[in-house]
């Protein structure tokens, strides 16, 4: 792979769990709850922190082999303190989704803005794969778009604010399973032809 793909030196499997957790849990929000918001903040909640700890082992697997592993760490703890801030809310005594201030909405709302303007920012910095590229940026756009939305929808229901989260999820998810899936790939053709380049290096050493 090239070198400038410095974010993308992640494993393929990081992308491929989050990818799969962000689709399940954006399925869920958007229609398997029937509006409950009580279980749709559980849900946003432990996703959070299921992306988070994805992101922690990431940084340990990067750090190891001596790559950047600053961005993943604050992804990961801004994701865990994302979920904690979320979760809390569902405490007894704290009351319903409905009753808490709004600023626990625009949480969500500025993870997504961030989270996208990222995206847009990786993808423009660290491919050299035009596929990849697109992929991201469009990515990055429609989340850019959906933030927009939460943070100018101060007349949509909490309800409706968290299954907006859910839409940016699904779509983030998607990406990032078809890119594990696609890094993955390339990870194979990189491995195959640095064997192709050993094996041509060793037989023209055997004829000289």
């Amino acid at each position: 792979m090239s070198k400038t793909k410095k974010f993308i030196e992640s494993h393929w499997l990081t992308f491929a769990m989050k990818g799969v957790i962000s689709i399940v849990a954006g399925l869920c929000m958007m229609f398997a709850t029937g509006g409950d918001t009580e279980i749709l903040i559980k849900i946003v909640g432990w996703t959070m922190v299921g992306l988070g700890v994805i992101e922690i082992a990431n940084m340990i697997h990067r750090s190891r082999r001596q790559h950047n592993w600053g961005f993943p760490l604050f992804l990961g703890l801004l994701e865990i303190g994302i979920a904690i801030s979320v979760l809390c809310t569902s405490l007894p005594g704290i009351g319903s989704f409905e009753q808490i201030v709004p600023w626990r909405i625009s949480i969500l709302s500025g993870y997504v803005l961030f989270a996208s303007i990222a995206t847009i920012i990786i993808g423009f910095g660290s491919f050299t794969n035009m596929t990849d590229r697109f992929m991201w940026i469009v990515n990055g756009m429609l989340g850019c778009v959906l933030a927009f939305v939460m943070f100018a929808g101060s007349g949509l229901s909490p309800t409706t604010h968290i299954e907006l989260f859910g839409t940016y999820l699904m779509i983030n998810g998607i990406t990032d399973l078809f890119f594990g899936i696609h890094s993955r790939d390339q990870a194979i053709e990189v491995k195959e032809d640095r064997v192709a380049k050993r094996v041509a290096k060793t037989s023209k050493k055997g004829k000289k």
